[in-house]
């Protein structure tokens, strides 16, 4: 048994000192403190141990949002309401895409990190976080287009856009807060009637866990739910983060035959805890990435890879006794 030291950055990130790191650990531990307090079968693993030898359990979903498949027109109008919008990019990932002057996609750059992380650099190191945007996102960003009056503003100019590339998360579910209450929330049984709710997107909609019409929200919950009502514990593992799990590249297919994934760069993070990744075919192979089919068509939206890019959360469950009694619906 043992209490884990202190909270890691997302990714395991080196870019920031040690006080920077110190100060995020600060951060995360407070939100981790405000449910850990109020939920009994969720636990923070700095104040509360956890045996030896329990593995992670990945919880994983499709990146596009799920709420743009009710009542889709077809494939092509789908994918460009996801595209054109940020905020319709509701699964924990969002993306961005360039184009050349005749219109045909360039590349499409997804992320996961979570804006909280980039609020406390502003606070802490906003050298870094200038350093960040300029080598991510474009080298014109100056500093008090992302600070202002003295509080980051996550939605800036350079962050909100569809087009580009994004910094990190800006849409307003998107939050690592959101994650840590989900799965705190999802520990709590529910009944309806006297019957257990257990299905995902009715557990979703009875205990009011996010979207029920979403991807990730559901699955949380109902992993989550699942392992609470054996009496375990649970919380989430370290780094909290949302990640990049992978991209499915079985119905890509390239002009030359090449791997589509010699085209999928991680360019922030691990392949283990992948925080951003962006599909680019470079200029030297003679064709663009809008050359590449998907399933047979064309690759004309960055929707069409998040169809096939997998995100995830990792939990810890902790074997326990608990037998909280069943809530009804809200």
């Amino acid at each position: 048994m043992a209490t884990l030291a202190n909270f890691d950055t997302p990714g395991r990130l080196r870019e920031s000192d040690e006080d920077v790191r110190a100060g995020w650990n600060d951060d995360v531990a407070s939100i981790f403190a405000r449910f850990a307090t109020r939920f009994e079968q969720f636990y923070d693993p700095t104040q509360t141990e956890t045996p030896e030898g329990i593995e992670p359990t990945a919880i994983a979903w499709v990146a596009f949002p799920a709420r743009l498949l009710r009542g889709a027109t077809s494939e092509q109008q789908r994918w460009a309401a996801a595209d054109n919008d940020r905020d319709e990019q509701d699964e924990y990932c969002e993306w961005a895409v360039e184009r050349d002057s005749d219109g045909k996609l360039e590349r499409v750059t997804l992320t996961t990190e979570v804006g909280e992380y980039y609020e406390h650099l502003a606070q802490r190191d906003p050298d870094l976080l200038l350093e960040l945007y300029r080598r991510n996102v474009d080298e014109r960003v100056r500093l008090d287009e992302l600070i202002t009056n003295g509080r980051y503003q996550p939605a800036n100019r350079w962050n909100r856009s569809s087009v580009g590339r994004p910094a990190h998360l800006q849409q307003k579910n998107n939050n690592l807060g959101a994650a840590v209450a989900l799965v705190a929330e999802a520990t709590v049984p529910r009944e309806s009637g006297g019957v257990a709710v257990t299905t995902k997107q009715e557990l979703a909609q009875c205990a009011g866990l996010g979207n029920q019409f979403r991807n990730s929200d559901p699955q949380i919950a109902a992993i989550v739910n699942g392992a609470a009502r054996t009496g375990a514990e649970v919380t989430l593992a370290d780094p909290p983060g949302l990640y990049i799990d992978e991209l499915n590249t079985a119905a890509i297919q390239t002009r030359d035959g090449e791997d589509p994934l010699s085209f999928w760069t991680i360019e922030r993070g691990s392949p283990e805890y992948a925080l951003r990744a962006s599909f680019h075919v470079p200029p030297e192979r003679g064709y663009k990435t809008g050359d590449i089919t998907v399933a047979g068509r064309p690759l004309q939206f960055g929707a069409q890879l998040a169809d096939r890019v997998v995100i995830r959360v990792s939990g810890l469950v902790k074997p326990g006794q608990h037998r909280q009694a069943p809530v009804p619906c809200k």
